[in-house]
């Protein structure tokens, strides 16, 4: 308990550009390929910092910068996708998820707006998606909005929970 406690006394002395560069990475590699893996759930993590961050600062500003680092992370998977045919030996470290990525891909030839909307709120999805979108070279901008709208309402959705507007049954 002590612990929580001084992680969330750490949290309200940060200054608002730290805490807002903070979320956004944290956010962002949530959202990116080989990154997300490595950090706890965005859902916990998300909401135990808006939590301690509300009293001090704007739900707005806590919602921009996790929208803005969740747009940041798509694109980095996206672009990482188109990359991979410059540089052969990231195929080898793409083989983990092949299977996933094949059936995202068949996914995204047919419905390519609805499923990468939607994969913003599966954990894998969230990154395998935009990543897969980039191996099959999809349009850039089409990618980008979609992936921006979809990150605003995801953001909006923890900001929502933290602040007690929404609830969510466990």
């Amino acid at each position: 308990m002590e612990l929580i406690h001084s992680l969330l006394n750490s949290l309200g002395h940060l200054s608002p550009i730290t805490l807002f560069l903070s979320i956004i990475l944290i956010t962002a590699g949530k959202s990116t390929i080989g990154i997300s893996s490595f950090l706890p759930p965005a859902s916990l993590m998300l909401i135990f910092i808006f939590s301690a961050c509300l009293p001090l600062y704007s739900p707005v500003f806590l919602w921009l910068a996790s929208s803005c680092g969740a747009l940041l992370g798509s694109i980095i998977s996206y672009e990482l996708g188109r990359s991979i045919y410059r540089f052969p030996r990231l195929k080898a470290w793409v083989k983990r998820y092949q299977t996933k990525i094949n059936r995202v891909q068949q996914l995204l030839k047919n419905k390519t707006h609805y499923i990468l909307f939607i994969s913003r709120f599966l954990a894998v999805f969230r990154y395998l998606t935009p990543f897969s979108a980039g191996l099959l070279k999809l349009p850039t901008y089409t990618i980008y909005i979609t992936s921006a709208i979809s990150a605003l309402i995801w953001s909006a959705m923890f900001v929502l929970i933290a602040t007690g507007v929404l609830s969510i049954a466990l």
